[in-house]
């Protein structure tokens, strides 16, 4: 389906459970332009302010408070929900309580991996009901095309060695769901992405092996479009110019890329390669998945 039959066919009312980051309020401004009316759920103390601009209605909510959550959305009739935004693990953490919906799902659970955590809260939510969409339901548009993105800064053949020989690991980590990020440098793995998070993964990189790093970011093996997908932005670049790293590259079509224009513009003055990869959906681990 395209974005403009997307779009056509959205509901009249829809939930954002919204995490931290510039995500949720993008999707919430092509939610409004769309003509969508939104209920937000805010997860306690990480749902940015801003989203009071573009929704009907605002309430924060710990992470786990099912009971609410469902309470909020019968009362708004929501029964479309979408998730956007970082969760850092930590508040997995910190925020679980006694909600009788929440402690059944975790007991179910083999582990607390995000996936299976997410994956979890997502049939606990459609067990409701409520329809848990396509995250990127507002923002095809920000997904990358395949290819360079920097064509001022192409990948020399030294980043494109280390791009060729991240990638592959890094779709194993995201498989192992323990992280969709490493840091390379001269086809030696220098950092892998934990409980941190990608920015930290980066200023870490920078610490241990100086400039010159290559970021992998990475989408998961069938990664379900619902929640997790990778997302970068000006702060990621930021970041790669703080480390002074030498390329980043990203999967295609599976990948929210914000504020594209002024971050590829700030990559080519600071001399960092960006490469949009497009899966043919035949890679094998380990082996070149560039040509």
């Amino acid at each position: 389906m395209s974005e403009a039959e997307q779009l056509a066919n959205a509901p009249e009312t829809i939930g954002l459970i919204a995490g931290e980051g510039d995500f949720p309020i993008l999707l919430a401004q092509g939610a409004r332009g769309a003509g969508v009316r939104l209920i937000v759920f805010g997860v306690h103390g990480l749902a940015s302010d801003r989203l009071t601009e573009y929704a009907d209605a605002v309430y924060s909510l710990k992470l786990t408070d099912f009971t609410r959550l469902f309470e909020l959305c019968r009362q708004h009739d929501v029964r479309h929900v979408t998730m956007a935004g970082r969760v850092p693990h930590k508040v997995l953490l910190q925020q679980i309580t006694l909600d009788p919906r929440i402690v059944g799902v975790l007991g179910k659970l083999r582990n607390k991996k995000a996936d299976s955590l997410l994956r979890a809260a997502t049939l606990e939510i459609e067990k409701e009901g409520i329809q848990v969409l396509d995250s990127t339901i507002f923002l095809r548009s920000c997904m990358p095309r395949p290819g360079i993105l920097t064509p001022k800064c192409p990948p020399s053949d030294d980043v494109l060695k280390d791009m060729h020989f991240g990638y592959p690991i890094a779709k194993e980590i995201a498989r192992l769901d323990v992280g969709q990020t490493i840091a390379v440098k001269n086809q030696i793995v220098v950092a892998v992405e934990g409980i941190e998070g990608t920015d930290q993964l980066i200023k870490r990189s920078g610490e241990l092996a100086g400039p010159g790093v290559v970021i992998v970011k990475v989408s998961k093996p069938r990664q379900d479009m619902r929640f997790d997908v990778p997302v970068i932005g000006i702060q990621t670049f930021r970041n790669l110019v703080q480390v002074k790293a030498a390329g980043l590259i990203v999967t295609a079509g599976q990948t929210i890329f914000l504020d594209n224009e002024e971050s590829i513009t700030m990559a080519e003055q600071h001399r960092i390669a960006v490469l949009s990869y497009k899966e043919t959906g035949t890679e094998t681990p380990y082996v070149d998945p560039l040509h």
